[in-house]
């Protein structure tokens, strides 16, 4: 089936002829054609007198792209916005010699702005694949319907195959995100961003708004919902096959995707008791804790905070006493007389230590 022709000119292929160049009569094809990408519009309005555009030329970078006043009186002869795919012949370019004519998909074109009349066999055609521009009379050429391997004069290339899926699926998922966008809810998209120092950011669609037609997309960077029109910047829907599946009616059952960061803490979180684990086995006795063991009984193990990934304050810390080790405590009056650790004593001291004692049971009595 025939791609019927979409309104909104974001994401469409452009050719321009600057209004500073001087057009050599009969040469068409010296007048300095530029081509390139609209990414982005001021107006969904395409006739709109004050309307811009965000465009990238194919030949510089994209961090040179610009907005530009298609409209503005001088600055164009001609600026012409991609219309359908159709085929036509042209010498065959993956042949050595290039002696042989085969049957190629290549993109007319419907002007903007046109300061100058092109004759009817001199409309420009740019080729899928190398991006060749050609000149043809549009009213000869066949729609493009659908790939068939059986067309006389085509050659099943896969990389032009491939080139004209990538085209027709541009524009099926463009056409969903602009009619039916109430069904996108959950999927995942690649946004073009207009400001900044990156080109794309890919976000999960958190909701639609009936009114603005705004989706709501939540970036994955940043984790902030964003309002955008598809209809005024580019959008793309992500995964293989996302929007054959929805053409069909089918739930592929994509769900929003964790951040990069979250994931980064979760993996954080679970290899920290591991950690502290293999570093206390050498931690010197009579500290604060002994390390975990699967095998000893009654063995001390610590437990984290799993929302924050941090050991909690030892007992030590908090009260300034060593953990129990098991053994009972002494009786209250002996724990206010008695230090919190001693040194083992030696035999020539062993009488003084319990006349010591002595006195000191004396005096809590």
């Amino acid at each position: 089936m025939a791609n019927k022709y979409r309104e909104e000119i974001v994401g469409k292929r452009f050719l321009s002829v600057s209004g500073f160049t001087k057009l050599k009569s009969g040469k068409i094809g010296e007048w300095g054609w530029r081509a390139g990408v609209i990414r982005a519009a001021s107006h969904k309005d395409s006739t709109h007198p004050d309307l811009q555009v965000l465009v990238e030329y194919d030949d510089v970078e994209w961090h040179r792209r610009e907005w530009i006043s298609i409209y503005k009186e001088g600055l164009f002869h001609l600026f012409m916005v991609e219309h359908s795919l159709v085929w036509t012949d042209r010498v065959d370019p993956l042949t050595p010699n290039g002696s042989s004519t085969v049957v190629w998909p290549a993109l007319s074109f419907t002007p903007l702005v046109a300061t100058v009349d092109l004759a009817e066999n001199q409309q420009p055609l740019e080729f899928l694949l190398d991006r060749e521009l050609a000149f043809r009379d549009y009213s000869r050429l066949q729609p493009f319907q659908e790939w068939d391997p059986k067309l006389p004069g085509l050659r099943d290339y896969p990389e032009l195959r491939a080139a004209v899926r990538r085209w027709s699926e541009m524009q099926d998922g463009q056409r969903i995100l602009v009619t039916t966008p109430s069904v996108l809810v959950g999927y995942r998209v690649e946004v073009y961003r207009a400001e900044g120092t990156t080109q794309w950011y890919t976000a999960v669609i958190v909701s639609y708004n009936e009114a603005t037609r705004d989706l709501t997309v939540t970036d994955d960077t940043v984790l902030e919902e964003h309002n955008e029109d598809p209809c005024v910047v580019q959008m793309r829907l992500i995964g293989d096959g996302v929007v054959e599946s929805i053409m069909r009616g089918e739930n592929v059952g994509i769900t929003p995707r964790r951040s990069r960061s979250s994931a980064v803490l979760t993996q954080q979180q679970q290899q920290l008791p591991s950690r502290v684990g293999r570093s206390s086995g050498a931690a010197p006795t009579g500290g604060s804790g002994t390390s975990s063991s699967s095998g000893g009984s009654g063995a001390n193990t610590r437990s984290y905070n799993t929302n924050t990934g941090a050991a909690p304050v030892s007992r030590k810390l908090r009260t300034g006493k060593l953990p129990p080790t098991g053994e009972q405590p002494p009786p209250a009056a002996e724990a206010a007389a008695t230090p919190a650790a001693q040194t083992p004593l030696g035999s020539s001291d062993k009488g003084k230590s319990s006349l010591q004692n002595a006195r000191l049971r004396a005096v809590v009595i």
